[in-house]
């Protein structure tokens, strides 16, 4: 047989080439989705968690969003010309009231009070009653830390923000919510509005009036110091004679009080921790 009429083997096949396909990146990306997911949602549970919420500092009453650094409403009296330390000691009973000093009628008067506080202070002064002498800043930090249970979170010694304190000297017979409606009465009173005798009972529904939720609040910025004792009292009822003092955080208060429209006092309202105060509709253009 002729070779060349021999049947020829099939050709070998080839094997197909080999095709290498990138990984799709749709897991990857997943996975990190799913992460920064994860992790945004601890974080904003651990930030709206009250117990790791920030500790409010000096001059912000608990639960009150803190807020930048302003000039306060009403600045602080300049430094004392009879030196750092006032006498706040009153009268024994039965005597007639010293006339108050004329730097003392000054510093009361841009917050309108005449009566209802016996001494305005800076904290950087001290204050004397009878034979007892405490420094302002002592008083801020009791009020804060023994009152409030907070850090005193402000800087020490020189270049410290001066705030303004009022003072009053307990007397027999006092109660704590009388010496508060006072000085409100006395603020509302200098800015044209005068307060009723019962401003401050509850409305016939039973709820809170708006003087009262004013009063409630105030009770965050005020303490009663026993000078024998050294402490801030927490019963703010118990108030003894010749040993304590009342003392007000005027700075804190005032910069409130100068939010409300005396007229708009009954839609105040205090949620336990801050005061909310009613929208007030933007005047029309051209209009005051």
């Amino acid at each position: 047989m002729d070779p060349e009429n021999l049947p020829q083997p099939a050709p070998t096949p080839r094997p197909a080439p080999v095709v290498h396909r990138r990984p799709s990146p749709w897991p990857w990306v997943l996975v990190l989705l799913v992460t920064a997911g994860a992790m945004f949602l601890f974080w904003y549970l651990l930030d709206e968690d009250p117990a790791h919420a920030p500790l409010p500092k000096a001059g912000q009453a608990p639960g009150q969003a803190a807020k930048p650094e302003s000039a306060p409403a009403i600045p602080p009296p300049s430094p004392s010309q009879q030196g750092p330390v006032v006498d706040v000691t009153p009268e024994p009973p039965g005597e007639t009231p010293a006339l108050p000093s004329s730097e003392q009628v000054q510093r009361k008067e841009p917050y309108g009070l005449e009566k209802s506080l016996d001494a305005v202070v800076r904290s950087d002064e001290s204050i004397k009653l009878g034979k007892e002498t405490v420094p302002v800043a002592e008083l801020e930090r009791k009020l804060v830390v023994e009152g409030r249970k907070a850090l005193l979170d402000k800087p020490l010694g020189k270049g410290q923000q001066i705030t303004a304190w009022g003072v009053y000297a307990v007397r027999p017979g006092d109660n704590l919510w009388k010496i508060h409606y006072g000085l409100l009465g006395e603020y509302l009173s200098h800015r044209g509005h005068q307060l009723p005798p019962q401003a401050d009972q509850p409305t016939r529904q039973g709820t809170s009036s708006g003087v009262g939720k004013v009063l409630k609040f105030a009770e965050h910025m005020v303490g009663v110091y026993n000078l024998k004792t050294g402490h801030m009292s927490r019963d703010l009822d118990l108030l003894e004679p010749g040993e304590k003092v009342v003392v007000f955080n005027l700075t804190e208060i005032f910069d409130q009080l100068a939010q409300i429209e005396p007229q708009e006092l009954g839609g105040v309202m205090y949620d336990g921790r801050v005061l909310l105060f009613p929208k007030r509709d933007k005047p029309a253009a051209g209009k005051p």
